[in-house]
């Protein structure tokens, strides 16, 4: 008989997953947006803001120690007093400057929910109380700041503002105060109390995404009304015109080959030297293939340039010094275009490669270039070539729109019938333009996969 007890299996912990805390997440979010009907009474408002937060907390198992209730009450009391206060006594608009002070009071509750937070997780350090902090005042400057464009605030203008005319506070403002605040620093505070950064992530890209939208005036009521627009519109562009006099008193002739292969020539020219050029500024801009330090810094900032600048303000910038509607301007822009993109999609390939080559290359006294061309280009050779091929598929689209500011090619012809409002003669260049760069793209495809 075997005396013997069985091996007991202990079953490993299950990691926290972020859908757990969405649900509590999201109705703290929401109920301290509510809680903003209390309007400005500070005592009343914070009181609310720390019980809401202490039971979205308690919800996810985060902190149910009645001690943690209090501090949250505590701070939201001092927070919510101190916000209402500023904004009772301001004396003009609610600029950025009242934004940020008023923001303090946030501050003052997001301190306060952060050394709850420690208090759950002692292991962190004590600057992540500061950091929620932050995070709370932040959401609501945020608010603060874009209240207007939000609709809950009134615009003034300037004489208004001149007259020391200051803006009512509502209602919609205290609800949407707390939500942004809400919707970053308790993202904040789930983060950090179950270290899953999406829950902050996912927070704050909620806030920033309805700012966004409202600064904008987005309005998917606007799309829905004008979609019947539809039809008229395809009236003036169907049938497409192939064939018109290119200038007074000329027969009708096909106008668009020209400029088409035009266009082909400033993407083939722009693809071929951009990513020739970019080959040896990628192995600089990348610290595995560097010489030094100095010239990875000086190849990273110079590609950090080039990036910054949109192939549109190259192509203005090229017309300018060459002449508009010449080609050449469009493929000098093409190829600042093709470099920028090769340069940091390789550099970045390079910075994974496989360091034994490089390192058996060194030991054996090559010099640098032969290790970089033994040693790491072999690597990243397969990349280089689907990187080429696809920027070149880039570079027909780019051709086109560099074209509308005088770059040459079949944009600028584009343009031209556009400006006329010749709609069906648009609609047959933005055909041969779509045809084009279907063909291109499915000859890229089976050229990556017969080369690579």
């Amino acid at each position: 008989m075997n005396t013997f007890a069985p091996e007991t299996q202990v079953r490993p912990t299950e990691p926290p997953r972020a859908v757990r805390y969405l649900t509590p997440l999201a109705a703290g979010i929401a109920a301290t947006g509510v809680i903003g009907l209390a309007g400005p009474v500070g005592p009343l408002w914070g009181t609310l803001v720390g019980l809401v937060t202490f039971g979205a907390l308690f919800w996810a198992d985060i902190t149910r120690r009645i001690l943690d209730a209090g501090i949250l009450v505590a701070a939201g009391i001092a927070g919510m007093s101190y916000f209402d206060w500023v904004l009772a006594g301001r004396s003009g608009p609610i600029d950025f400057k009242l934004s940020l002070i008023a923001a303090v009071g946030w501050v003052v509750y997001g301190a306060g929910t952060g050394f709850v937070i420690h208090r759950a997780q002692p292991s962190y350090r004590r600057t992540i109380i500061g950091a929620q902090a932050v995070a709370w005042g932040g959401g609501a400057t945020l608010a603060l700041f874009t209240a207007t464009a939000m609709g809950v605030l009134a615009p003034l203008n300037a004489r208004q503002i001149s007259n020391g005319d200051i803006q009512e506070l509502t209602i919609g403002l205290f609800i949407v105060t707390g939500l942004a605040a809400a919707g970053v620093g308790l993202g904040a505070n789930f983060s950090f109390a179950t270290r899953l950064p999406s829950l902050f992530a996912s927070g704050l890209v909620l806030v920033v995404s309805v700012m966004a939208y409202n600064e904008i005036k987005f309005s998917t009521a606007a799309i829905a009304t004008q979609l019947g627009r539809i039809g008229e519109i395809a009236d003036d562009f169907w049938p497409p015109v192939w064939k018109w006099p290119k200038s007074l008193g000329q027969p009708d002739t096909f106008n668009i080959i020209e400029p088409f292969i035009e266009t082909l020539q400033i993407a083939i020219i722009g693809a071929v030297t951009g990513n020739l050029l970019a080959l040896p500024l990628a192995f600089y801009a990348s610290r595995m293939t560097a010489p030094s330090n100095v010239a990875y810094r000086i190849a990273k900032g110079f590609l950090n340039v080039v990036r910054t600048i949109p192939d549109l303000v190259w192509g203005i910038f090229f017309a300018t010094a060459v002449g508009f509607g010449n080609p050449f301007a469009g493929a000098l822009a093409m190829i600042m275009f093709s470099l920028a993109i090769m340069a940091k999609l390789l550099s970045e390939t390079v910075d994974a490669i496989d360091i034994g080559p490089l390192e058996a290359g060194r030991a054996a006294g090559a010099r640098h270039t032969q290790v970089i061309q033994y040693g790491a280009f072999p690597q990243v050779k397969p990349n280089y070539v689907a990187y080429a091929l696809y920027i070149f598929e880039l570079n027909i689209r780019a051709s086109v729109v560099i074209g509308f500011v005088g770059a040459g090619g079949i944009g600028r012809l584009l343009n031209e019938r556009r400006n006329f409002f010749q709609w069906d003669q648009v609609m047959a260049i933005v055909l041969v333009i779509f045809v084009s760069v279907l063909l291109i793209e499915w000859f890229s495809i089976w050229a990556r996969r017969k080369l690579v």
